[in-house]
């Protein structure tokens, strides 16, 4: 079998069409012998039943069943004719006959198609003529045994049909494709009454004419009508199909987001529905055209060299075209794929229709519309997964890329001779770089630290930028000194002025390496580990230190913090400052986020560190419970005071490991304080449900049957909401502020807020952007379709008693005059 499938498949189908004629021969060979070559049949009623097989090719009734099909037609009247009126023998000659006839003049077929179909007809008038001698025998032919042994045979070449089609287009397919072809068929079985009718239809005419030929015009007569009944039944039914079939395809290219996956699905759904033998998608692009294509053979690739004057190139011009009759005819129709001319073609139509014709052209321009939709989804998603993967600024990947990409490391190299060296770095006073030369200047040497270190390193090691001016790589060496010479190169790189505006500036910077497996084989501590490296590194100004554990020692500063800390949030210390956000549209205030916000003796603590703090030691529950209580104590006032304002509190993920605490703590808050549940809304970054994905939708189900609103917060920095954004029950989506950062001169970020604009409003989102700090900024967002903006530009954090006075005096502010008015800043 495996040396028979190496065949190709022309050559497979005509390996099938020897068999099937070598078994007609045989058969033939063996009724000569117990039934031979009768001389009862004159030639014109020879003549009559071949002619009446030839017409009855114009007057067939196709059934899809999956790739295979059903196909009825008035054939069974002259077979019932030929299998009472003339030996087997003849039977078979004079099918053959016929359908050559039918075949060549009437349909048009050629080549393989004519010889797979003639050798089909010739089996199937075999094996009934065979059926019909051995159950009949001496009997009447047109008694009650004759009719049993007629339906017997007729049914026996139906079924022969519907086997051997199936299995002729699985042979362009593969063994696991046949199998299912003809499970499915086998299930269909058989039209069984419409094979009964025109059975019955044959015997009928068959008595009649043995008694009054003339009669035999009145049967042709019904078996026309027959025959139209059929045909619009077939036509319901076909419809009918059709619904569920583009129902199917709409849903199986919009459950994959990948683009190549939804292409290859969008091919292999095509080339079923169309029934051809080979789907394609070409792509033009800006000096060449991609082609990618599914064959017969169930084999996908993708080519560059198509050519540009191909018989498809009308549909590029947005002009379906089809090529109908011969063995090679097609159709394409052009796909709604953004600015770009692309095409959907397909080509060789299956044995089981003659041809292409007007309603599979149209059915491909409805299947090229749907491509299109779910073809431009799959990019929008693509972009931007890979937005969530990669830094903004940089454009290399972030800290999740760095640790999937780690993981994969660890897992690639367990040959202990290997080391996985893990390599961090922070610019040594970047901060001054920003304060002294401006955001713009900072972020260009950003920009072009990232790219020298990829340049140099890149074909060594894998690099990403981890935030802020850490810089990570990931590189694999035969010892610990191979990852050390990287280190020190990197070092060495990094004193070199950088060239940034016709500046030359330093950028020396500490790293840290940690070693797998040495210092472990867990990606997080391992990069925590080269993090507490790297500040050993600038501590000591050593340039490069390797991790050693008596490194990873709390510092006095983090204990004295976690004791004062514990004090804060038992004594309510932990204050809330609010944030307000407005309409992008109308500069209207609609609600305000609460933001943690605490002071030491020494000075405030930033969040970032001591959020994190909290969740490590427990304080993040009752921490969440007292942000929560001051939000809404703050949001009621408001709302007395005549603001029907919203309140949102960030939500930390392990507060989402006890759904019943924490339904609670929210349900009592907002009794207590006399707050509708819309007025609340919870924000939980998208990090925040990977730990525990199917916990964490869960739980947020839960909140939402409370009747608050839900946010994903920080969108874009994260992956699991890309996945799983439409499984979740949240009605806002907010862009993290890093996207916001020179967004006027900045056109890929402006793409991801388009784009993410786009995906949030598609799928009924609220969209607010934060983080923003200049009109400019604002413009761009208002500009680009976003539902609300918060940031410095419209206020910075506020208490809450300096948050009613703002809320009070904001229409006379000046931003609230420009956004208010409408009036835009000079370009």
């Amino acid at each position: 079998m495996t040396g028979v499938w190496r065949l190709s498949a022309a050559g497979r189908t005509g390996l099938l069409t020897a068999g099937l004629t070598l078994f007609t021969t045989l058969v033939v060979v063996i009724l000569l012998r117990q039934h031979p070559w009768a001389s009862g049949q004159s030639w014109p009623q020879l003549a009559a039943i071949a002619m009446l097989f030839a017409v009855t090719e114009r007057f067939t009734v196709t059934f899809p069943v999956r790739r295979g099909s059903h196909t009825i037609s008035l054939s069974e009247i002259p077979l019932v004719l030929g299998l009472v009126t003339m030996a087997p023998a003849v039977l078979v000659l004079v099918r053959v006959i016929g359908g050559i006839a039918g075949l060549t003049v009437l349909s048009g077929q050629r080549g393989t198609k004519l010889a797979f179909n003639t050798a089909l007809y010739g089996t199937q008038a075999a094996a009934a003529g065979l059926l019909f001698h051995v159950l009949a025998g001496s009997a009447d032919p047109l008694g009650p045994r004759g009719w049993l042994s007629c339906f017997v045979a007729t049914l026996a070449a139906d079924l022969i049909s519907v086997v051997l089609i199936s299995a002729v287009i699985a042979l362009h397919d593969d063994t696991e494709e046949w199998r299912r072809l003809l499970s499915a068929d086998l299930r269909n079985v058989l039209q069984l009454p419409l094979v009964v009718v025109t059975t019955t239809l044959g015997l009928i005419t068959a008595i009649v004419i043995r008694d009054q030929l003339a009669a035999a015009v009145l049967l042709g007569i019904l078996a026309f009508a027959v025959y139209l009944v059929f045909r619009r039944y077939s036509q319901q039914t076909q419809g009918h199909a059709q619904v569920e079939a583009l129902y199917r395809f709409t849903r199986a290219v919009g459950d994959a987001h990948d683009a190549t996956a939804v292409t290859h699905e969008v091919l292999s759904q095509v080339r079923d529905l169309v029934r051809a033998e080979t789907a394609e998608l070409i792509v033009p692009g800006d000096h060449s055209r991609t082609r990618m294509s599914l064959t017969g053979e169930r084999t996908y690739e993708t080519r560059t060299d198509v050519p540009a004057d191909a018989w498809w190139e009308p549909a590029v011009r947005g002009e379906s075209i089809m090529l109908p009759g011969g063995p090679d005819d097609a159709m394409a129709a052009p796909v709604p794929l953004g600015a770009t001319g692309a095409v959907l073609a397909v080509t060789r139509s299956l044995p089981d229709i003659e041809t292409f014709g007007g309603d599979h052209l149209r059915l491909l321009e409805a299947l090229a519309g749907h491509a299109g939709v779910a073809l431009t989804n799959a990019q929008l998603v693509q972009q931007l997964s890979h937005s969530a993967l990669h830094d903004a600024l940089t454009g290399l990947p972030n800290r999740r890329k760095l640790l999937a990409d780690l993981g994969e490391a660890l897992r690639d190299h367990r040959d202990a001779a290997l080391q996985v060296g893990v390599v961090l770095l922070d610019l040594d006073r970047f901060k001054e770089i920003n304060d002294a030369l401006g955001h713009t200047i900072g972020d260009d040497v950003l920009r072009e630290v990232g790219h020298r270190i990829q340049a140099r390193l890149g074909d060594r090691a894998r690099v990403a930028r981890l935030g802020g001016d850490e810089f990570g790589l990931i590189t694999a060496a035969t010892s610990e000194a191979g990852v050390l010479a990287l280190a020190a190169e990197l070092h060495e790189m990094l004193e070199e002025p950088t060239a940034v505006s016709g500046l030359a500036l330093h950028t020396q910077a500490g790293i840290g390496v940690c070693l797998a497996p040495r210092h472990g084989t867990d990606p997080d501590r391992l990069l925590q580990r080269a993090d507490v490296a790297m500040y050993v590194a600038k501590q000591a100004r050593a340039g490069v230190h390797v991790y050693a554990p008596e490194d990873d020692q709390d510092t006095p500063r983090r204990l004295a913090l976690l004791t004062d800390l514990r004090l804060a949030v038992e004594q309510n210390l932990v204050q809330a400052a609010y944030q307000p956000k407005i309409d992008a549209t109308t500069g209207q205030v609609i609600g305000a986020e609460a933001l943690a916000r605490w002071s030491r003796s020494d000075g405030p603590v930033r969040p970032d560190e001591f959020i994190p703090l909290a969740e490590r030691t427990g304080l993040i529950a009752p921490l969440t419970e007292h942000m929560l209580d001051s939000a809404l104590t703050a949001c009621a006032s408001w709302r007395r005071a005549g603001h029907q304002l919203s309140v949102a509190v960030n939500l930390s993920p392990q507060m989402l490991s006890d759904h019943t605490v924490l339904l609670d703590v929210v349900e009592r808050a907002l009794s207590r304080h006399d707050v509708p549940a819309t007025a609340l809304t919870l924000e939980i970054t998208e990090s925040g449900l990977i730990a525990d994905p199917t916990a964490g939708v869960r739980v947020l189900h839960a909140l939402r049957g409370l009747g608050v609103r839900l946010s994903v917060d920080d969108f874009g920095t994260g992956q699991s909401s890309l996945s799983r954004l439409t499984e979740l029950p949240v009605q806002e989506l907010k862009i993290d502020k890093s996207f916001v950062d020179d967004l006027p001169h900045h056109r890929g970020k402006q793409a991801v807020i388009a784009a993410a604009q786009q995906l949030g409003h598609a799928l009924g989102l609220h969209v607010v952007v934060e983080g923003v700090e200049t009109r400019a900024e604002f413009d761009h967002v208002r500009d680009l379709g976003c539902d609300s903006v918060q940031g410095y530009y419209v206020a910075r954090p506020l208490s809450s008693e300096d948050f009613s006075a703002w809320l009070a005096s904001w229409p006379e502010t000046p931003a609230a005059g420009l956004i208010l008015t409408g009036s835009r800043r000079p370009r």
